[in-house]
């Protein structure tokens, strides 16, 4: 029997457009490649959601992928960041609706502590879940096995096999099943809908 929905954010419960995000600086399709690929494109921004590098020690990896030209508008660009997350409507109505029919309703986020400051307003349906891990607070990142541990040690009311994880990667679902988790690739939401319906008809 499903008694856990174990949520990721980004793509899940909040929107996230990088593409709209950095689109809105007009910069040269050039630069603005170089900057993405820095960026959310580049080894550093899982470092990012790990939480375990300084501020001054991530700005400067960023700008190490980048011409020394492009510093300044790469620094703007990550000091607005939070502008690619964005609240969807349904996020509260849908934790609510599992809430009512009796699960317990969790997340489990790659999530820098500079991202949650940044995205409090998209971020507004945290209270009405059962609780969650943010990769910031573990210096874990999906798909790592660890950052499912943690959130099985921290909850220890979590079964696997009681749990399904939604995630919009294919690799961090995986990595949920190989640990027992049923788990969906989120595509959208009416998808996601469907696959969980029939999982807990089950």
């Amino acid at each position: 029997m499903i008694r856990n929905i174990i949520f990721d954010i980004g793509g899940v419960l909040a929107g996230f457009d990088w593409t709209s995000y950095i689109r809105k600086y007009g910069f040269d399709p050039e630069k603005e490649a170089a900057l993405t690929g820095a960026l959310v494109g580049g080894p550093y921004w899982k470092e990012f959601d790990r939480g375990v590098m300084s501020m001054d020690e991530l700005k400067e990896c960023f700008c190490s992928l980048v011409p020394e030209e492009y510093r300044e508008d790469l620094l703007m660009v990550f000091q607005n960041a939070g502008g690619c997350v964005y609240r969807l409507d349904h996020a509260k109505p849908w934790i609510a609706t599992l809430k009512e029919h009796g699960y317990r309703t969790y997340y489990l986020s790659n999530y820098s502590a500079w991202m949650i400051e940044q995205t409090k307003e998209a971020l507004d349906f945290l209270p009405l879940l059962d609780g969650g891990i943010f990769s910031c607070e573990v210096k874990q990142i999906k798909p790592d096995e660890g950052i499912y541990r943690s959130l099985l040690s921290r909850y220890p009311e979590i079964l696997p096999e009681e749990s399904v994880f939604l995630d919009d990667t294919a690799v961090n679902v995986e990595a949920a099943r190989r640990l027992g988790f049923h788990g969906i690739v989120v595509q959208n939401k009416e998808q996601t809908e469907l696959e969980l319906a029939r999982l807990l008809a089950h």
